[in-house]
C-alpha cells in the first residue's frame, strides 16, 4: 500500500511537471536567464561526434556544468539523476561498485569478475571493479548508454555502459579552483591549469582531494566511513601535422581510510532461542540476537560497536596514448593504447560486533593489471557512414584472501590465492545507410574471442578448518590438475540492426534489435564449491527497442522515451554457499521496461528536468545451492537492484540581481521503488521505496568567473539501504549498508 501511495504521489508530480513545462539539465551554465536555449550536447556514443538528440540509442548525458550544479562528487553519484541506473556498494563506500542498468547487473564483490555494465574513462575500459569508484573532477561530460552495446564497445556490455569524458587541453589559457567545506569536517578541493605550451603543444594538469571524518560512529574505537582521497591527471596534446595529432594522458589516485562499516541486524534467534525466518516480515520480527548472542539495538543506522578497525587502501594509476589521423579524404584512423593498474587492500569487521571470541577478519589483497589496444577506421559518403576496427584486452588479476576466525585453538585460517589471466580479441564493424532523406538503416556486428586461464589455491594454514595438518592444501584448481574446467576459450558474435526515421529535423524515431554478452568466469571466494562448480558460462541478452527523441518550442523542450524487451539467457546470479559468494548460470529471464526524460526551460531562468523508469523483471526457475548439498529452485524472482518504478527530477530558478550577477535556487530529488539486494527476494534483503531530496542556493558574479553556493544533500534525512548481505544461515546476522546522512556544505569556485 505504501508503494502504491508513493507511485500515485509521483504520478501527480509528473503531471504537474509536464503541465508547467519541462526543462533540462544539459547546457553550459544551467539556468542562465539570458540564455534559455539548450547548449548542443555532443556525445560520442557511436564513436563519432553527434548531437545527443541525433543518436538512436537511449542515452542520458550530463555536461560538466550540470555535474557541478548537482554536486556530483564521485562516479557513484550519477545514478541519482539517471533513469534506470542503480549503483550499490556491496562492500562499502569507496569500494567495488555494483552497477545495474535496466535491471542488468551483478552484485559480486570478488575482484576477478567484470561488470555487465562497462565503465570507460576517455574511451578506455576500466576492467577492475575496485577502479570504478573514483572522484569526478575537471569533467567535460558523462554519457550513460542503455542496452547491450555489443558492436562498437569492447567488453561486457550486456546492460550498457557509462563513459566519463574529461576536459582536454586547449589553446586558451585556463585556470580554475573549486573548494568545498561541509559536514563531518569535509574539505574538498579540485582545480586545473591548462593552455598552449608551444606552437603545436597544449597541456592540462588537473587534481582533486576530498577529506572528511567518519560519519558512522564507533562505540568501541575510531569512527568509520571516512574519506581521504587524492587524484591527479596530466595531459599533453601534440598537433604534429594538420592531419595527425597525439594525446598523451597519465593518471594517479589514492585512498587510505578505515574500512567502511556495515550495520548489524540480528536474524538468528528469537527471545526463546528459536531460529528466525528471514524470508518474511513476520519471521524476522521477533529476532533478538545473532548466533553469538549479540544484537545492535540502538536504532541508529550510523553507529555501531566494531572491534576491528580494518582498512581500505586503494591505489590506481595508468596512462594512454590516442593517435588521430586523417589518412585520406574522408577516412580517419584512431588508435588508443592504454595500460592501468589497481591495487587494493581491504580488511573489514564482518560480524559488526565487539564479541572478540568470534571475531571475523577477512583480508583481501588484489593487484589488477590491464592493457587495451583499439584501432578503428571510419569514413563515409553523402548517404553512408561506417566504422570498423579491432580491439584487444589483457588483464591479470593477482589476489589473496585470508579468512580468520580467531581467538580459539587450533585456529581457523584459510588462505586463498587467485591468479587469473584474460586475453580477449575482437573485430567489429558498423554501417549506417540512408535509404531516403528520412530513413536510415543501421547494421553492425562484433566477433569476440575470449580466453581465460585460472589458478586457485586454498590452504588451511592452522589445520583448524578441516582437521588436517597445518599448511595442508585443500584445493589446487588449475589447468594442470583439472584441465578445461580451469580454462575459458569461447568465440561469441554480437551485433545490432536498426531503422531510424526522422520525419523532421526535430524528431527521431528508432527501432533496433541488438545483442550483447558478458564473458564467463570463475568463482574465487572462500569457496566451498566443488571443482565442477567453479566455472560459469557467459550470459547473453537480445534486446528489442523502440524509441522517440523530440524537441519542441525552438528547442526549449525535449522529450525522449524508449520501450524495450530483453530476452536474457544464462543469467549470472550471485548467492552464497557456506561462507562464500557463489555465481552460477541460474536461469533465463525476461525484462520489460520503459523510460522517459523530459527537459526544458519554459520561462527565462526556469529549468526543470524529470526522468522515470518502469521495469518488469522476472527470472523463473532460479537454481541455486541450498546449503545442504542440493539445489533449490526459486520461481518468479525479481532481479537485484531493479525497482519496478524509479524517478528523478530537478527544478531551478535563476534571476539577475544587482549589477548583473545571478542568484539561483535549486531542488532535486531521486525516488527508488521497492527492490531487492539478493536474487532470493527474501524480506531481509528488501528495501522499501524511498526519496532523497537535495537543495542548492548559488550566487554567480556578473563575469561568471566566481560562484558561491550553499547546499544540503538528503535534507529530509532519509534512511535508506544501499546494500545488504544475508548471513543468517551461518552467523545469524544480516549486513546492511546505508546511504549517507544529511550533509551540509558551502562551495566556492573561481576561474579565469
Amino acid at each position: 500500500m505504501r508503494e502504491e501511495r508513493n507511485i500515485y504521489t509521483l504520478g501527480r508530480l509528473l503531471m504537474t511537471t509536464a503541465l508547467s513545462g519541462v526543462t533540462g539539465l544539459l547546457f553550459s551554465t544551467i539556468g542562465q536567464s539570458a540564455e534559455p536555449i539548450f547548449e548542443e550536447i555532443i556525445i560520442t556514443a557511436q564513436k563519432r561526434d553527434q548531437n545527443l538528440q541525433d543518436v538512436p540509442i537511449s542515452v542520458t548525458a550530463f555536461s560538466g556544468a550540470a555535474m557541478k550544479a548537482l554536486n556530483l562528487v564521485n562516479s557513484v553519484d550519477i545514478a541519482g539523476q539517471t533513469p534506470g541506473l542503480n549503483i550499490g556498494t556491496p562492500v562499502g563506500e569507496g569500494n567495488n561498485a555494483s552497477i545495474t542498468l535496466r535491471g542488468v547487473g551483478l552484485n559480486d564483490f570478488n575482484d576477478n569478475n567484470e561488470a555487465p555494465v562497462a565503465v570507460y574513462i576517455d574511451e578506455v575500459y576500466q576492467g577492475a571493479l575496485a577502479g570504478q569508484t573514483f572522484q569526478l573532477f575537471d569533467m567535460e561530460r558523462v554519457e550513460v548508454l542503455r542496452g547491450p552495446q555489443g558492436t562498437l564497445y569492447g567488453r561486457n556490455s550486456t546492460g550498457g555502459l557509462v563513459h566519463f569524458v574529461t576536459r582536454k587541453p586547449s589553446e586558451e589559457t585556463e585556470l580554475y579552483g573549486d573548494i568545498t567545506y561541509g559536514s563531518n569536517n569535509q574539505v574538498k578541493f579540485e582545480g586545473a591549469v591548462g593552455g598552449a605550451l608551444g606552437e603545436k603543444v597544449q597541456g592540462r594538469l588537473s587534481f582533486a582531494t576530498n577529506h572528511y571524518d567518519g560519519y558512522v560512529k564507533n562505540r568501541a574505537g575510531p569512527d568509520h566511513n571516512e574519506a581521504e582521497n587524492y587524484a591527479l591527471r596530466a595531459q599533453l596534446n601534440f598537433d604534429m601535422t594538420d592531419k595527425l595529432s597525439a594525446l598523451v594522458s597519465v593518471n594517479w589516485a589514492k585512498s587510505d581510510v578505515i574500512s567502511p562499516a556495515y550495520q548489524h541486524q540480528a536474524t538468528g534467534l528469537d527471545a526463546g532461542g528459536v531460529p528466525c525466518d528471514p524470508s518474511t516480515e513476520a519471521g524476522l520480527a521477533g529476532c533478538a540476537t545473532d548466533f553469538f548472542g549479540y544484537a545492535d539495538n540502538d536504532g541508529d543506522n550510523f553507529a555501531g560497536a566494531y572491534d576491528t578497525d580494518g582498512f581500505l587502501k586503494l591505489k590506481t594509476y595508468g596512462g594512454s596514448l590516442k593517435l588521430s589521423a586523417e589518412i585520406s579524404e574522408g577516412i580517419d584512423l584512431v588508435s588508443i593504447s592504454a595500460f592501468g593498474k589497481v591495487e587494493k587492500d581491504h580488511q573489514e569487521d564482518t560480524d559488526m560486533s565487539p564479541v572478540g571470541f568470534f571475531k571475523v577478519s577477512p583480508i583481501f589483497r588484489t593487484r589488477t593489471k590491464q592493457f587495451t589496444q583499439e584501432v578503428r577506421l571510419s569514413g563515409g559518403s553523402d548517404n553512408m557512414k561506417w566504422v570498423t576496427g579491432a580491439y584487444y584486452f589483457y588483464q591479470n588479476v593477482d589476489a589473496e584472501q585470508d579468512l580468520i576466525f580467531g581467538d580459539f585453538a587450533p585456529g581457523f585460517f584459510l588462505d586463498t590465492k587467485v591468479d587469473q589471466i584474460t586475453n580477449s580479441l575482437g573485430f567489429f564493424a558498423q554501417t549506417e545507410y540512408d535509404v531516403s532523406d528520412q530513413l536510415t538503416f543501421v547494421l553492425g556486428g562484433r566477433w569476440t574471442k575470449d580466453k581465460k586461464d585460472y589458478h586457485y589455491t586454498q590452504v588451511d594454514k592452522l589445520g583448524g578448518v578441516a582437521g588436517v595438518p597445518p599448511g595442508t592444501v585443500l584445493l589446487d584448481f588449475s589447468e594442470d590438475s583439472f584441465g578445461d574446467l580451469a580454462k575459458i576459450d569461447t568465440g561469441v558474435f554480437s551485433g545490432k540492426a536498426g531503422l531510424n526515421w526522422t520525419p523532421n529535423e526535430d524528431t527521431l524515431v528508432f527501432v533496433s534489435v541488438s545483442r550483447g554478452f558478458k564473458s564467463g568466469g570463475f568463482n574465487s571466494g572462500f569457496s566451498s564449491a566443488g571443482p565442477d562448480e567453479i566455472k560459469y558460462d557467459e550470459e547473453k541478452i537480445t534486446s528489442y527497442e523502440i524509441g522517440l527523441k523530440a524537441s519542441f518550442a525552438d528547442n526549449r523542450l525535449r522529450f525522449n522515451a524508449t520501450a524495450f524487451y530483453y530476452d536474457y539467457k544464462d543469467l549470472q546470479a550471485l548467492t552464497f554457499k557456506g561462507t562464500s559468494s557463489f555465481i552460477t548460470n541460474a536461469s533465463d529471464a525476461t525484462i520489460k521496461g520503459f523510460e522517459l526524460e523530459l527537459q526544458g526551460n519554459p520561462l527565462d531562468g526556469l529549468d526543470i528536468n524529470f526522468g522515470m523508469s518502469i521495469l518488469d523483471t522476472n527470472a523463473d526457475g532460479i537454481a541455486i545451492p541450498d546449503g545442504a548439498g542440493g539445489i533449490e529452485v526459486l520461481a518468479d524472482r525479481k532481479l537485484v537492484l531493479a525497482p519496478e518504478f524509479s524517478a528523478n527530477g530537478l527544478i531551478r530558478y535563476g534571476f539577475e540581481i544587482g549589477n548583473g550577477g545571478e542568484l539561483s535556487a535549486q531542488v532535486d530529488f531521486n525516488y527508488q521503488g521497492e527492490h531487492f539486494f539478493d536474487i532470493k527476494n527474501q524480506f531481509v534483503s528488501q528495501e522499501d521505496g524511498y526519496w532523497v531530496w537535495n537543495a542548492r542556493l548559488a550566487y554567480q558574479l556578473p563575469d561568471n568567473n566566481m560562484e558561491l553556493s550553499v547546499f544540503v544533500k538528503n535534507f529530509t534525512k532519509s534512511n535508506y539501504k544501499v546494500y545488504t548481505f544475508d548471513f543468517t544461515g551461518d552467523f545469524g546476522f544480516n549486513q546492511q549498508f546505508y546511504g549517507p546522512p544529511r550533509w551540509f556544505g558551502v562551495r566556492f569556485s573561481i576561474s579565469n
